[in-house]
């Protein structure tokens, strides 16, 4: 029962008390197409951090790739420093969405190695986009789109508005995404992950597991006690709920003293 129910009630525990924890921060890029602008947020989507549109003047049609590395067209003919550092992005095919920082290129090779690993392997013939331009959306509530009166409007989208839907909420973005060449743009979300959607086998909790082990395993002890009726379980609960204070108080964005503002010396 541990896993089935006590470690779920524990994670709702959590939930229930913050949403916003450091942990939880997440990123995911989403692909533009010529004239959409309704796009489904990830599965595991719970608030809004920013939205920004990914560009890039080097694309083309990947020779093969692996989960740590692209090779890209032979016809490339950037140098290594003009790649090194830039995000990698998949816009079409079996790694579409996949993007990550470019730490290594092979000129004669066109091999471009990346970390963190593509979060969905690349293969022969995805197409791809170094991102060289960064724009960031802004936000407004949708109220605000229905105000718009020519919301067919085509362009680089400079806004973008959270709506709900069915299942995991959208956005729309305004304009209407839309240039003549047809190349796609990424759109980067970083947001906060709903803790109560992640999978249990899933990498980020594994890693909260890790992370907040002791909360867990005083969680499931306690509710363990509670269902044998045994009298040691209100100690177990104090100290369950003293620990899950403790850490949502460190997990707290802003609350480690990098973010502490410091006031020059004159």
């Amino acid at each position: 029962r541990a896993g089935d129910e006590w470690m779920e009630e524990v994670k709702n525990d959590i939930w229930n008390l913050a949403r916003k924890l450091e942990m939880l921060q997440t990123t995911s890029v989403l692909i533009t197409e010529n004239g959409r602008n309704r796009y489904s947020l990830p599965t595991d989507f719970s608030s809004d951090l920013s939205a920004i549109i990914l560009d890039g003047g080097t694309t083309g049609i990947a020779q093969t790739g692996s989960a740590s590395s692209l090779t890209l067209a032979a016809s490339d003919s950037a140098s290594e420093k003009e790649m090194l550092g830039k995000e990698l992005v998949i816009t079409v095919g079996t790694g579409k969405g996949s993007y990550a920082q470019i730490t290594a290129f092979n000129t004669t090779t066109k091999v471009a190695t990346v970390k963190p690993n593509f979060t969905t392997t690349p293969v022969t013939g995805d197409e791809y986009m170094v991102v060289t331009s960064y724009k960031r959306l802004t936000q407004y509530p949708v109220n605000d789109y229905d105000s718009i009166t020519n919301q067919t409007s085509t362009g680089v989208p400079s806004y973008f508005f959270p709506t709900g839907d069915s299942d995991y909420k959208e956005i729309i973005l305004y304009p209407v995404p839309y240039r003549d060449s047809a190349k796609p743009w990424g759109l980067k979300l970083r947001y906060y992950a709903n803790l109560m959607t992640l999978d249990l086998s899933s990498t980020l909790l594994a890693t909260l597991y890790r992370r907040w082990r002791n909360v867990f395993e005083e969680g499931v002890y306690a509710k363990a006690l509670r269902d044998l009726d045994d009298n040691r379980q209100l100690v177990a609960q104090k100290t369950y709920e003293a620990s899950l204070r403790a850490m949502i108080f460190k997990e707290q964005y802003g609350a480690d003293i990098s973010n502490m503002r410091m006031t020059a010396k004159r």
